[in-house]
């Protein structure tokens, strides 16, 4: 029986030359081509919690805390006034405890976002890379992008979800974040164009 040895083959940078261990060179700040998902993390990854507001993080746990809070909350009332049986007690329950779960996000999410507004320092990141995240839209995956940011103990990445399947920026591309403690958000640059 013949032994198959597995093929790795070594990446180098088109500019330079240099073995490709991430997605930029660290010699010419070239992108190498590397897949961000076999890169090396040359350094320590930040946690990082989003703060954007988009139809998934506030208008559709927001379906869901009128659509389940409203009736468990009827039903509870009407259970309370004595109106009803106690079935509907049991019954609203249930309703309500998702109404609350989702009213929780939701607030969450604007809680989030409004802290970094307000109280928010604006840096610069460097686009290293994409990598598929597990959520699935439309059975794509969902995009994580991987910046380089630098902190007061030197350079962090942080892993950003960006909830849907595009990659709207280039490797090694500069783009302008938002950050307070550990909430990042990823501020859209307006394009002025002078005439």
């Amino acid at each position: 029986m013949k032994k198959i040895a597995p093929t790795t083959q070594q990446l180098y940078c088109p500019s330079c030359g240099a073995p490709a261990v991430s997605e930029i060179c660290p010699y010419c700040g070239t992108a190498t081509g590397l897949n961000t998902a076999e890169a090396d993390m040359e350094y320590p990854v930040l946690d990082c919690k989003e703060a954007t507001l988009s139809f998934w993080t506030v208008w559709f746990p927001m379906i869901f805390a009128v659509a389940f809070g409203v009736p468990g909350i009827i039903m509870l009332l009407i259970a309370i006034v004595g109106f009803g049986e106690g079935i509907l007690l049991l019954v609203g329950g249930p309703f309500l405890l998702v109404g609350i779960v989702a009213t929780v996000l939701v607030i969450r999410t604007l809680s989030r976002y409004m802290k970094v507004k307000t109280k928010g320092k604006n840096i610069q990141a460097t686009v290293y890379g994409y990598m598929d995240d597990e959520l699935l839209i439309n059975n794509m995956p969902a995009q994580i992008v991987k910046l380089l940011v630098q902190t007061p103990n030197g350079p962090r990445f942080i892993l950003y979800q960006l909830g849907n399947t595009k990659k709207p920026y280039g490797i090694n591309d500069n783009i302008d974040i938002m950050v307070y403690k550990n909430y990042f958000m990823i501020c859209k640059n307006k394009e002025t164009v002078e005439w």
